[in-house]
């Protein structure tokens, strides 16, 4: 392979779960405060209303929230260096060095607004997220493109020595270009019981435990104002 450097900005998951944990006190506060007040003010009123306004005004605060600590990250860019089947992955204080030899899995799911690529050689775990969504907010869309771009560099020597996962879950793999789970040969396919759903099954699970998250929440309010 050519030698080819690619510049991106983004987070690592460890990075990301970070931000995610700080949302959790003011996405609490938010949610209980505005139902506590709405009760106050509404008490009439049926509980579904000022469940969803909470949800969606929690939902709103936390976005502006992450945008403003996806700011405060300084280090945010990955540099990739490939020196003909060698690569050299740099952010903040990390550094990978391994060959194409090494890599044992690469994962490359997300969505048209973001990307989680993780790459597993036989000593690290690689997880790159570049998004420029509300969710996301730690990219551009230029930063997605060149992410693309280094998956596409890659592909044609993952044609050639990785299996390609079928995910039976996903309804659209085709979300864009190389979406997908990518297997070395040598390693045999495995599939958990999530991967092993259709799109629909999935979808009623996810619903199922929604509503059992939901109703043990509505449980604890309405304990609290029965006792307050």
């Amino acid at each position: 392979m050519e030698n080819k450097e690619f510049r991106f900005e983004g987070l690592d998951a460890k990075t990301e779960l970070k931000l995610a944990l700080n949302l959790i006190l003011p996405g609490l506060a938010v949610m209980i405060g505005t139902l506590i007040l709405t009760n106050m003010l509404f008490p009439g009123i049926y509980f579904l209303y000022p469940l969803l306004f909470a949800a969606f005004l929690t939902l709103s605060v936390c976005m502006l929230i992450l945008k403003q600590l996806a700011k405060r990250v300084k280090a945010k860019e990955w540099i990739v260096v490939i020196n003909n089947e060698n690569l050299k992955i740099k952010f903040q204080n990390l550094q990978y060095i391994f060959s194409l030899g090494d890599i044992k899995m690469i994962k490359n799911l997300g969505n048209d607004g973001f990307r989680y690529l993780t790459i597993i050689t036989n000593k690290d775990v690689i997880k790159i997220r570049v998004g420029n969504t509300g969710l996301t907010p730690f990219s551009s869309e230029k930063d997605i493109e060149q992410l693309d771009d280094f998956v596409e560099y890659l592909m044609p020597y993952v044609r050639e020595n990785f299996n390609q996962k079928e995910l039976r879950n996903i309804i659209n793999t085709n979300i864009f270009p190389n979406f997908g789970v990518y297997l070395v040969k040598r390693e045999k396919i495995k599939y958990s019981i999530i991967n092993k759903m259709e799109p629909w099954q999935v979808f009623v699970f996810g619903i199922g435990l929604f509503f059992v998250v939901l109703f043990i929440l509505m449980q604890v309010l309405f304990y609290y104002f029965d006792n307050h």
